[in-house]
């Protein structure tokens, strides 16, 4: 693994900490992260980083990517796309 990989490993892994911590901050309050009224907070704490971790994973190289085949890359990368496009439609339950 090179080190721009590694470097790219880091901050994914950062963000993955950060959604957990949005998680146990809010409580895991499902039907607060669903309320489109007053979820919004919750929901951008956690669909931001998805969209860092989606970015992130596209820059990762294609020798890591064949190595590391049991983790669903191109899934991770098009929920980011997901998120970005589709943001006003998305499906709070999915996320």
């Amino acid at each position: 693994m090179n080190q721009r990989d590694k470097t790219i490993l880091i901050k994914i892994t950062d963000y993955c900490l950060e959604i957990e911590k949005t998680h146990v901050y809010f409580k895991q309050d499902k039907e607060l992260f669903t309320d489109e009224k007053n979820g919004f907070i919750y929901r951008n704490s956690i669909t931001m980083p998805i969209l860092q971790i989606g970015e992130l994973s596209k820059m990762l190289s294609v020798e890591f990517l064949n190595e590391y085949t049991k983790i669903s890359w191109k899934m991770i990368m098009r929920m980011r796309d997901i998120v970005a496009h589709h943001y006003g439609s998305l499906d709070y339950e999915i996320v």
